[in-house]
């Protein structure tokens, strides 16, 4: 098993920090941008970045899942497949439920007028509720930031059992040219990286976005394997790291500026050398992430990313003619108590399991 990294963890949770500011600014940016004085930024206005960091960093820890099993036999990869994705479900599926319940309330309550609009937006939202909307399923997509969970569980479930069975060949020549001819492709049909619910006649746009970053995050291993056979000097540790910081730098300056959404495909590339030099744990700064916080914000960053919906929602009707600074605050505020509440109600169930009391004699 992969030693969680800090550094890795405390971006997670600033990535989620963005896309929920960049959630923010779209709601309530009424069309323009929300500047930041007169820095020259505005309010992550393209901040949906930050979840080109998460199918990176699931690339990642997917590749070092499988290389861990190498000399694990292959001969029940279906079964072996299964078990992982049935854990991975449960791992996600409680924190999961619990904010897109909360979102189905808020929104039926809201954007329906009648009990029985209300009752058929419930109904309407089944594909929701079991990641199944990116299949293509005709359903209300309630809260669509479930998109990088469906994605991310349907590319797990294709590329596990190949990594597995073939993970040399496919981690060092089918991934690198998976992802530049689906990131080539998207390149030249659309104009960014950007997008949920495009249909391209097979699937939405969104599962070519998850699978050409999975797909280079899964590279991002075997190359961080290569990186950590060199003994680098003290000089060459600090270029690295200043590396990485520019790296990100670059990435945050996109988040935050107008700058033309086709410059998001060579920032992918410059993201993914920052995400390299991360998990190479090059930067002389290491030790000082290796803390216990920095551990926690990597696990909260899901149920900020989750929770921000219906928060957002909440103050869009409730906080109408408030200014944008209110709603911002407020819709971070409404989020964080989310959160907080999601981790303590679903860890109490997964502590105490009353349904499983209920229903399984143990």
């Amino acid at each position: 098993m992969t030693k969680k990294n800090g550094r890795v963890e405390f971006l997670r949770f600033i990535f989620a920090l963005a896309i929920l500011f960049f959630h923010i600014h779209k709601r309530f940016a009424d069309g323009g941008m929300i500047e930041l004085g007169e820095t020259g930024l505005n309010f992550f206005a393209r901040g949906y970045i930050g979840v080109e960091f998460f199918f990176l960093v699931s690339g990642y820890l997917l590749a070092a899942s499988a290389y861990a099993k190498r000399e694990k036999s292959t001969e029940m990869i279906g079964t072996e497949t299964a078990l992982m994705m049935k854990k991975k479900f449960w791992n996600v599926f409680p924190y999961h439920l619990f904010a897109t319940v909360l979102t189905i309330i808020v929104n039926a309550y809201f954007l329906e007028k009648t009990a029985l609009d209300r009752y058929h937006y419930v109904v309407d939202s089944w594909a929701s509720i079991f990641f199944l909307q990116v299949f293509g399923f005709d359903s209300t997509w309630v809260n669509k930031l479930t998109w990088y969970l469906d994605v991310w569980f349907m590319v797990t479930f294709i590329f596990y059992p190949l990594l597995r069975k073939h993970y040399d060949v496919f981690v060092k020549i089918v991934c690198p040219l998976l992802a530049l001819f689906v990131l080539g492709y998207m390149a030249h049909e659309y104009d960014g990286i950007a997008g949920v619910d495009g249909w391209t006649g097979m699937f939405y746009k969104c599962f070519l976005r998850g699978l050409s970053e999975m797909a280079l995050g899964c590279s991002t291993y075997s190359l961080t394997r290569q990186i950590s056979r060199y003994n680098f000097t003290k000089a060459g540790k600090i270029i690295l790291g200043f590396l990485e910081i520019f790296c990100y730098l670059i990435v945050f300056r996109y988040a935050c500026t107008e700058m033309d959404v086709k410059y998001s495909f060579p920032v992918i590339f410059v993201l993914w050398v920052a995400v390299i030099l991360s998990f190479s744990n090059i930067n002389p700064c290491e030790k000082f992430f290796d803390k216990p916080v920095f551990y926690w914000m990597g696990r909260v960053s899901l149920m900020i990313y989750l929770n921000q919906f219906y928060a957002i929602r909440l103050v869009q009707e409730l906080c109408e003619e408030s200014s944008f600074a209110v709603k911002a605050f407020l819709c971070s505020i409404v989020t964080f108590a989310g959160a907080f509440v999601c981790d303590k109600v679903v860890g109490w169930f997964i502590k105490n399991k009353p349904i499983s009391r209920l229903i399984i004699n143990s």
